[in-house]
């Protein structure tokens, strides 16, 4: 039996490790980390979207303003997660009462207001970036993944 799991073990490895070595390389000292699916239409040597024909200043102001708010927004994620966690361990815990729980979801209810304010200043500072004809070309931008909707600086589906 015990060869049984070593020869198991054995090809797992084997198996994994190909994986891994198949995987396409990446540049590991890159500081924003793997791209992430949703980041692939809008690769940093091409910001924004093709149509509506960004100059450069434009491009370099709307990073900016990407960075600020991932900057800004740090310590309200955090806070965000922590609490979720918080909720997990309450939710799953038989002794808590209602009350608690009602008052960590209206905590996390209070900091997802916050984020989402601070999403819309963002929006609005993108939006200050552009000039009339291309806030008009806003209206008719295609969903990446096709569909109706397209929320301007966040590349999410909200309608889903």
């Amino acid at each position: 039996m015990k060869r049984f799991y070593v020869g198991a073990l054995t090809i797992l490895f084997a198996a994994l490790s190909t994986a891994l070595l198949a995987a396409p390389p990446g540049d590991i000292t890159d500081p924003n980390g793997p791209l992430v699916l949703h980041q692939l239409e809008f690769l940093p040597d091409d910001f924004g979207p093709p149509f509506l024909g960004l100059s450069k200043e434009q491009k370099a102001a709307l990073r900016e303003i990407r960075s600020r708010f991932h900057a800004d927004t740090r310590d309200l994620r955090y806070g965000l997660a922590q609490k979720g966690l918080e909720m997990r361990k309450l939710f799953t815990d038989p002794r808590t009462d209602e009350a608690t729980i009602l008052t960590k979801e209206k905590e996390i209810s209070t900091l997802i207001l916050k984020f989402m304010d601070r999403q819309a200043q963002m929006k609005v500072e993108w939006r200050r970036t552009l000039t009339p004809e291309q806030i008009q070309r806003l209206d008719t931008m295609p969903r990446p993944g096709g569909g109706h909707e397209f929320v301007f600086g966040m590349g999410e589906d909200r309608d889903n």
